[in-house]
């Protein structure tokens, strides 16, 4: 009984990474979309189709919450039931909150038989509660980087294949760089602060802001915070999880000078520019820095003449090498324990997981900019200075996952929102880490 509640609340708050992936926070509802525009009905369970000889094929359904990336789906359905004739794939963008659709679907105890979570606190979840099948002996295991499979073992077992690595940095544009005379980018606060110096004295915006929608900031507090907590992020998440723990961590010093610079270069009306405005001031030249996710640089290669945009890890500290490059991952595969053909579902990871096969879904996902790159060494993609530095980051180990990920459920947005009063000025440092502290215990306590 305690598990069935865990894990429905676990389904029900889960705010998922689609602010990442440019879908916003809807999912599934009532209503299912196929991305093969077709079905009236979805499919939650495998069916065989009924004995006909060669005809029959084994039907699977994947489900995955809305957003922009039907096109991709489609693509990539098509392609795997191209290369496998005796498997029909069906995946189905969920119209509603994919939350709700995951509700239901563990309340009727009738999941699809693959599925998109979110990574840490909802796989841990439905693994707790035996709804995940085992994967750890799955070939994508030994294919994406070992600090990526974090995200998605529960007790030393993996369930589920992370997908994809999104980053969190700072985008700069190279030429207004050079136009201030900044040669090479900063690597602790105080570089940082007089590279902002320089770009104001040239009559250049140091920093196009995005703070008017809160979701932006509990990306940036997780992107300051986690440097300061890199050495042991399990023990200060366990911490917290258990009522013990505070956000007045040792450097959280830094975190709120960092966020004073911001404040300082970000202009006059910063609390009025959300992520749209932010995203089209770095694009368009109007500031120099944004301080985002790769997805901002889908608005850049809308452009005519796109900016050469490159990407550094957020300097907040005044010790560079704890500042690294905020990386983890965004969505993670998992197949459903009562799944009736788990061989073909074995055949979809290899899909999924496939770097080499050009026609694949990892060629279809990353063949524009601002797409996130799989969670494995490759060497597709579009080319771009802020792909090309992002890689230079992960190759060399340069990189730290985001801790609001692994909060207890539904406390990442109210961070946002805290934060976002320290951003307009309206609290103070005690206040805001007060909050924090107090509203988390809440969210432990639902």
């Amino acid at each position: 009984m305690r598990k069935s509640k865990k894990i429905a609340a676990a389904a029900m708050a889960a705010v998922m990474m689609c602010s990442l992936w440019g879908c916003g926070n809807s999912g599934g509802g009532a209503g299912t979309e196929t991305t093969s525009g077709g079905g009236a009905a979805a499919e939650t369970t495998t069916a065989k189709a009924e004995e006909g000889g060669s005809g029959s094929k084994t039907k699977l359904t994947m489900a995955v919450w809305n957003g922009n990336w039907a096109e991709k789906l489609e693509q990539a359905q098509n392609t795997f039931n191209s290369q496998n004739p005796d498997i029909e794939l069906d995946i189905q963008m969920q119209t509603g909150d994919y939350s709700d659709f995951l509700g239901a679907k563990v309340a009727s105890d009738d999941l699809p038989d693959i599925y998109i979570l979110t990574p840490y606190k909802q796989v841990q979840a439905f693994a707790e509660a035996g709804r995940l099948k085992d994967l750890s002996n799955e070939p994508f295991v030994d294919k994406v980087y070992e600090n990526a499979l974090d995200a998605s073992t529960y007790n030393g077992k993996v369930y589920g294949y992370p997908a994809n690595f999104e980053y969190l940095g700072v985008f700069y544009n190279k030429d207004l760089f050079k136009q201030a005379g900044i040669e090479s980018v900063p690597t602790t606060r105080e570089e940082f602060e007089a590279c902002c110096e320089k770009l104001q004295a040239a009559g250049i915006n140091p920093i196009a802001p995005t703070y008017k929608d809160s979701w932006t900031l509990k990306h940036l507090f997780s992107a300051l915070l986690t440097p300061e907590v890199q050495d042991d992020i399990p023990g200060f998440i366990s911490k917290l999880d258990s009522g013990e723990g505070s956000f007045d961590v040792e450097g959280i010093d830094e975190v709120f000078a960092f966020a004073d610079i911001m404040r300082k270069y970000s202009g006059g009306n910063m609390m009025d520019q959300d992520s749209t405005s932010g995203f089209n001031a770095l694009a368009n030249g109007q500031a120099a820095m944004l301080l985002s996710g790769e997805f901002s640089q889908a608005t850049v290669a809308a452009m005519d003449n796109p900016p050469d945009i490159g990407c550094f890890a957020i300097p907040v500290s005044s010790d560079a090498a704890k500042n690294k490059l905020g990386v983890d991952v965004g969505i993670v595969y998992v197949v459903n324990e009562k799944t009736s053909d788990f061989g073909a579902c074995q055949k979809v990871l290899e899909f999924l997981s496939n770097a080499d096969d050009p026609e694949g879904y990892i060629a279809i996902t990353t063949a524009r900019m601002g797409d996130a790159p799989p969670a494995m060494p490759y060497e597709g993609g579009v080319a771009c200075s802020s792909s090309d530095d992002y890689k230079a980051y992960a190759d060399a180990g340069n990189i730290v996952p985001w801790v609001y990920q692994q909060y207890v459920n539904g406390f990442d947005v109210i961070s946002g929102d805290i934060f976002q009063g320290y951003m307009a000025g309206a609290k103070d440092k005690d206040t805001v880490i007060k909050e924090l502290n107090e509203n988390y215990k809440n969210f432990l306590e639902q």
